[in-house]
């Protein structure tokens, strides 16, 4: 048993043979394992560990696994040990008026156009009807909304309304996707006229009326349904298109810099503001990893969904670990060192889950079923 957690290093496991009945389940490795701690550590108290065989976490007992996988066993069974999570509890159910269509943190949009705010408690403290459009992305204190009325409106949430302060116009087409930079000085939009927008946050904050896009990139065939900054290049942005591509932008340099061509159209993406690592959801059941900086290779595919997967959240916190929404009703918690099994299933919703997120504490998910799921993670 070999313990190889990046973020929780462990020195006590020994590198060592351990001689392991088949028969053994996880309750009798992580029994080992806590055993073997302490004693080379009398202060150790027990915590709960996941064990990987390969790419797949072990769910059953050693003969099962190795049964299922055709793991071969004449030779030493290199199993990796890493700190395990708790389960992530429900914690609010939140009617809406309609489809959800995106959701951040304690911010989510509908399909009619309401852009809603939620407390700690669950409770809606605020909804916004003003954009009859289909709002995309939520951002902060701030809020970024745009959709079918092609333009973006950029508002001010204050105690008791949200405030309209800038209004961008120069999409075509409805608006389905927006970011902006951590500075907060640039935001960048897509759209289903297949557009790239930059625009300057710096002037909208001078309360004008309405702003004129920085920059228009066109690039993609089909609708840009993702888009993200990089993190490890603050003057570049990724794109997702149901034209099958992902693309990376320059937008110094005003140019394209490289393009990954997958074999379905894309839904969503998310960049891990650690890693850079790009992890994606498309119009099949398996999310996939990409390295936007070494090449256009899948790095890693998740098997585990049966529905089309809306979209993906990387986690604040660690960067092994992203949620991934389904039309199979259902979201996944994954760590990326395992691409066959999930670290947990969130269930709770009557119809396809549209949209997900990942805050600090907190996963939430949208939902056709007209509700908001919200669950606590530790």
């Amino acid at each position: 048993v070999i313990e190889t957690q990046k973020f929780f290093r462990i020195t006590d496991i020994p590198s060592a043979v351990f001689d392991v009945p088949v028969s053994a389940t996880v309750e009798n490795l992580n029994a080992l394992v806590n055993k073997t701690i302490y004693s080379a550590n009398v202060s150790w108290s027990d915590k709960r560990f996941e064990f990987l065989i390969g790419e797949t976490f072990v769910r059953s007992s050693l003969a099962e696994f190795i049964e299922e996988y055709s793991v071969e066993t004449e030779t030493v069974l290199k199993i990796e040990c890493v700190l395990g999570k708790e389960t992530p509890k429900p914690l609010h159910d939140i009617p809406a008026p309609d489809w959800i269509s995106s959701i951040f943190s304690l911010f989510a949009t509908t399909y009619s156009g309401e852009v809603i705010i939620i407390d700690n408690d669950g409770k809606q403290v605020l909804e916004n009807q003003r954009d009859k459009g289909k709002p995309r992305k939520l951002e902060g204190h701030q809020i970024v909304s745009g959709g079918e009325n092609q333009v973006l409106t950029l508002y001010k949430v204050e105690s008791s309304a949200m405030i309209p302060k800038t209004v961008f116009r120069g999409h075509e087409r409805s608006v389905e996707c927006v970011d902006v930079n951590k500075e907060c000085s640039r935001l960048v939009s897509g759209g289903f006229d297949s557009m790239i927008k930059v625009w300057n946050l710096e002037k909208a904050v001078q309360k004008l009326p309405e702003c004129e896009t920085k920059m228009s990139r066109p690039g993609h065939k089909d609708a840009v349904v993702g888009l993200r900054w990089c993190s490890w290049n603050s003057s570049q942005v990724i794109s997702a298109s149901w034209d099958h591509c992902i693309a990376l932008w320059d937008l110094q340099l005003a140019g394209e810099v490289s393009r990954i061509r997958g074999s379905k159209s894309f839904t969503s993406i998310d960049v891990n503001t650690k890693s850079g690592l790009v992890i994606s959801s498309g119009t099949d059941a398996v999310p996939r990893l990409y390295d936007c900086r070494n090449g256009s290779l899948v790095k890693q595919s998740f098997i585990g969904h049966t529905g089309w997967v809306s979209c993906v959240k990387w986690s604040p916190r660690e960067e092994v670990c992203f949620v991934s929404a389904s039309f199979d009703k259902s979201m996944k918690m994954w760590d990326i060192r395992s691409s066959k099994t999930s670290l947990f299933d969130l269930h709770g919703h009557e119809d396809r889950i549209l949209c997900c997120s990942w805050g600090d504490g907190v996963i939430a998910s949208g939902s056709a079923d007209s509700t908001i799921k919200v669950f606590s993670t530790p």
